[in-house]
């Protein structure tokens, strides 16, 4: 049911921005896991009629071409070796226990190395001649991205088209900044915290230190990028001030799986999204210690223990 709601409203909002015609969408993916919600979109409305057009460097860990769009790939100065050394290390660090304030730099330090791959892929992209000329000429209707690498926001800005934004989350609440939806620490958790929205008084009090501490993470974070969006766009800009530009932000998630949190209009859920592609899991048991059942992963029957 969440998949044929998603895949509607992505349809719905390319038929409102052209008026009911064939549309056509310009596609930008964030690689890795993010690519999957997009992809299951782009497909669909592929499917239903509409073109579009999926930008990816040669060079990723997920991104490939799909047989439903029309694939535009850009030439990349680095290798797969590196991108996946860079990602290995990014999950060592994530399934790694450390102090709080350890955790913190250690992620910073390894988003610095992820950012520094992440904005030579944007400089390929945006200062490839050949494959801005060609995306001009196309006068797409709207640019389909994931804003956690904005490349795909400046491309939108620079072509001045509606923007779509899917993703699950930003780094030190900007999506929250960029659509001016309230965050109050003493309710929405903070990113690294592990709280929920049921807090102690010493969590609260965390929280709050860790939000004021947002607006410098996004600074160091996002500070290639700012500089890269002011010398492409040719004006000074920042990342916040082009997300705010954006239409329609689609979030993946759903209320029945995490705490609730303020939305705005424009902020629409699309929890479950990721379902559309999936693997047939292999031949594994599992054991139900309360209802004493053995259940069959690969299928639907279920023995008595």
């Amino acid at each position: 049911m969440f998949i044929g709601k998603v895949l509607s409203l992505a349809t719905l909002v390319m038929s409102y921005i052209t008026a009911g015609a064939p549309s056509s969408l310009l596609v930008v993916p964030m690689d890795g896991s993010h690519w999957i919600g997009v992809k299951a979109v782009a497909e669909e409305i592929s499917r239903r009629g509409h073109e579009v057009v999926v930008v990816i460097p040669e060079v990723s860990m997920r991104l490939e071409p799909s047989k439903h769009c029309t694939t535009k790939v850009y030439p990349v100065p680095y290798s797969k070796d590196l991108v996946d050394s860079v990602h290995n290390r990014y999950v060592k660090l994530l399934s790694r226990k450390q102090p709080f304030l350890e955790k913190v730099v250690d992620m910073l330090r390894n988003v610095a190395n992820i950012s520094e791959i992440t904005r030579v892929t944007a400089e390929s992209l945006l200062y490839n001649k050949e494959v801005m000329s060609y995306l001009r000429e196309k006068q797409f209707d709207a640019l389909l991205t994931d804003p956690f690498v904005p490349t795909g926001a400046i491309l939108a800005e620079h072509l001045r088209l509606p923007s779509i934004y899917m993703l699950r989350g930003m780094p030190c609440g900007l999506d929250n900044e960029a659509t001016a939806c309230p965050a109050p620490p003493s309710f929405v958790p903070r990113i690294f915290t592990h709280n929920t929205d049921h807090m102690t008084y010493p969590q609260r009090v965390l929280n709050a230190l860790v939000s004021l501490l947002e607006p410098i993470i996004c600074k160091f974070v996002y500070r290639d990028f700012d500089e890269l969006a002011s010398r492409f766009l040719q004006r000074d800009t920042t990342v916040a001030e082009i997300l705010k530009q954006a239409s329609v932000w689609l979030m993946s998630i759903d209320f029945s799986f995490e705490y609730p949190r303020p939305l705005m209009p424009n902020m629409v859920m699309v929890g479950g999204i990721n379902c559309a592609l999936r693997n047939v899991l292999s031949q594994v048991s599992l054991v139900c210690p309360h209802c004493f059942v053995v259940h069959q992963a690969s299928g639907s029957r279920a023995e008595e223990a």
